[in-house]
């Protein structure tokens, strides 16, 4: 970067955050706890000339920015900031002024253009560098009516694959214990809590969900038939069917990485211990025989390994076995008991829950080996649940920190928190899913 674009860079960073109370910015407000190195990128309203697409056009404007600011690698441009003469894109791209952009202190500018055409949303979208005032990247996207942030959704993450190397998880969804009074149903959003809807209505408790690799199946626990047994939610029917009815405890389904085979903890032998079943609950296999207990497994993402908790130490601590259970090896040794271990899609991080005398319960993640264990969450509450977004850049979970449980993600580089926005009820158990095709 040349050593002008530089000091801009500096200098709208700067100004970014000295506004932030009083600009209009994008709905997700977050913390930074480290140095701020993200890129400006403005994200104006999109182009339409159809009056009925403006509500829609600057939605899917605010949803990109959105996307883009929550990914912890950009910051945007507050339209305070805005060159003096933009009053707004038209379909001419020749009307840009690219230098009153760079003099703002962007280094990138996002450009959209909406159009309807044969009973559909179209989404025309443009990336420009504002060094070279070139085109980086662009892409059209089209939708059904009422889908425009889905449109924004799939440009964010290619957006941020373009800048970032790694897709974003725009498109992806969150399951969730919905909670209401004393009944507790499966919900699903968007990853920003938007668009939620009810997934069962048993009118009891069901809780923990785990969602398929393919997005398209909900593992879960529930009272619904009095007892806390495992169930299996075809989203594509509606219907759920049974897991797991043993007696005993029934808790922690964990899906294998290509959907075929679920992880769970069963105490049917007597002692609290790691099965695996088909969807259908049919071929089970025990792969833990301990005199303690074992629980909470997590598939890692190639399938060859299975991280889980066990007492076997004395107190909880995370282990991790071969997926047919030899090579039972404990990882874990920050100090505190460790609990609910999950493995990152990119393979190269766990987190987990630690309870630290003084701390509370704590959002940890660690290497697979056990080695450089960093806590994520310093809140006093009771934080648990986690889950990776697709991406790997964050994990959700939920927390008890404002009374009641409510849903929260960090991103594990910069250590920004966000609550998840648009979430209009009280949560927990959230499971973050695949991106959508």
């Amino acid at each position: 970067m040349p050593s002008m674009m530089r000091c801009a860079s500096v200098l709208v960073l700067a100004a970014l955050a000295a506004c932030a109370a009083t600009a209009q910015q994008p709905s997700m407000i977050t913390i930074e706890k480290h140095q701020d190195t993200r890129i400006p990128v403005a994200v104006p309203p999109f182009a339409t000339a159809d009056a009925g697409l403006r509500a829609a056009s600057e939605e899917m404007a605010q949803t990109v920015a959105d996307d883009l600011l929550f990914a912890g690698v950009f910051a945007i441009i507050p339209r305070n900031m805005y060159p003096a003469n933009f009053a707004g894109f038209t379909s001419d791209l020749k009307s840009i002024d690219f230098p009153a952009w760079r003099a703002a202190g962007a280094q990138n500018l996002v450009y959209g253009l909406v159009l309807q055409e044969g009973g559909q949303l179209v989404g025309q979208f443009r990336l420009f560098d504002l060094v070279s005032n070139n085109q980086v990247y662009g892409q059209e996207v089209r939708v059904a009516q009422g889908s425009q942030r889905l449109a924004a959704h799939r440009f964010s993450e290619e957006v941020i694959r373009y800048l970032d190397a790694v897709a974003g998880a725009g498109t992806s969804e969150i399951v969730f214990t919905g909670i209401s009074g004393k009944t507790k149903e499966i919900y699903v959003a968007d990853y920003d809590g938007a668009n939620a809807k009810k997934l069962t209505d048993h009118g009891s408790v069901s809780i923990k969900p785990k969602v398929s690799p393919d997005g398209n199946q909900i593992a879960y626990l529930s009272y619904k038939d009095r007892y806390s047994f495992l169930y299996v939610l075809d989203r594509r029917s509606g219907k759920s069917t049974v897991l797991s009815k043993e007696v005993g405890l029934n808790s922690s389904p964990s899906w294998s990485p290509d959907g075929k085979r679920l992880a769970m903890t069963l105490s049917k032998d007597g002692n609290t211990e790691i099965y695996l079943r088909n969807p259908d609950g049919s071929n089970p296999v025990r792969l833990t025989r301990n005199k303690d207990g074992d629980t909470s497994p997590c598939f890692s993402p190639d399938g060859s390994k299975i991280v889980f908790v066990s007492d076997r130490a004395g107190k909880p601590q995370v282990f991790v076995m071969d997926a047919d259970g030899g090579n039972q090896t404990r990882i874990s040794f920050h100090g505190g008991n460790a609990y609910d271990p999950v493995w990152s899609p990119d393979g190269k991080r766990i987190a987990f829950v630690s309870e630290v005398k003084g701390e509370g319960f704590e959002i940890y993640v660690m290497n697979p080996d056990g080695s450089n264990a960093t806590q994520l969450t310093n809140s006093n509450g009771i934080n648990e649940s986690p889950s990776w977004s697709p991406d790997s850049r964050h994990v959700i979970f939920s927390s008890s920190r404002g009374g009641a449980s409510a849903l929260f993600a960090v991103n594990v580089t910069t250590g920004q928190e966000t609550r998840i926005p648009k979430m209009t009820l009280p949560a927990e158990g959230p499971s973050w899913g695949p991106r959508r095709r």
